[in-house]
């Protein structure tokens, strides 16, 4: 194969500066009626930092009254799952965090999505390190030998002053599950997850302020694209005659 024929299968960056940028005018673009549902793919299982940054959003968008979520394995799971959500009228916005690990690779490796389409801040749900009731007592007495600790790798960093195992998780919502069922002694979580499973918590991490962003598959810009384009030819039209 020739080498300009090589450097044709050589990916290039979505151009896509026909978007709305503003919270206002993105919620504007969703709850047209062209758009029939508002699907976020968001890393799961219940209780996850990115999946309440996603709800928080749908609502602050005014998209509540057609939007739904499907939980996913993980960030780059979600990206798929957006990808097949292909239906007309249907927008498939899938999930990541700013401090994600792999954060990198999906906007890389998905250069024909929009990762940064828009944004929700919020504070992380409290992220605290928490074991079964059962145990409460054997860490009062001090940190257990072979302490086996679950933990998404993203926030993992947080325990490294402990002598212990750390065992990867989906998520944070999920270390909470590993905990629950006894697989590991004690999760790095969110206070959702924790009171879901009954958990104790030992030590408070806090909730500092984080960023989530909401992406868009080439299918989604393409129908946002096309609606704000119309809105914003009727916006000129409006203020010719006006004027």
């Amino acid at each position: 194969m020739e080498f300009k024929a090589h450097l044709a299968q050589l990916p290039i960056f979505a151009p896509r500066t026909d978007l709305p940028s503003r919270d206002d005018d993105v919620g504007r673009v969703l709850q047209h009626p062209t758009v029939k549902c508002v699907r976020s793919f968001a890393l799961g299982p219940e209780g996850t930092n990115i999946a309440q940054a996603s709800t928080r959003w749908i609502n602050r968008l005014g998209l509540s009254n057609k939007s739904s979520m499907q939980l996913c394995a993980s960030p780059e799971d979600a990206v798929d799952r957006a990808r097949e959500y292909t239906s007309p009228g249907r927008i498939g916005v899938f999930w990541t965090c700013a401090v994600y690990y792999r954060e990198k690779d999906i906007f890389f490796g998905n250069p024909d999505a929009i990762p940064f389409f828009s944004q929700q801040r919020m504070p992380l749900d409290t992220m605290q390190l928490a074991v079964p009731l059962r145990v409460v007592e054997d860490f009062a007495r001090g940190v257990p030998r072979g302490l086996r600790i679950a933990s998404h790798p993203s926030p993992s960093g947080l325990l490294r002053a402990l002598d212990a195992c750390v065992v990867s998780a989906r998520s944070n919502a999920h270390a909470a599950e590993l905990c629950a069922v006894g697989e590991v002694d004690a999760c790095l979580t969110t206070e959702t997850a924790r009171a879901r499973h009954g958990l104790h918590s030992i030590h408070i991490f806090g909730a500092p302020e984080m960023v989530f962003f909401a992406g868009l598959t080439e299918s989604g810009a393409q129908l946002v694209g096309e609606i704000w384009a119309d809105q914003m030819k009727q916006a000129t039209s409006s203020g010719a005659t006006r004027r």
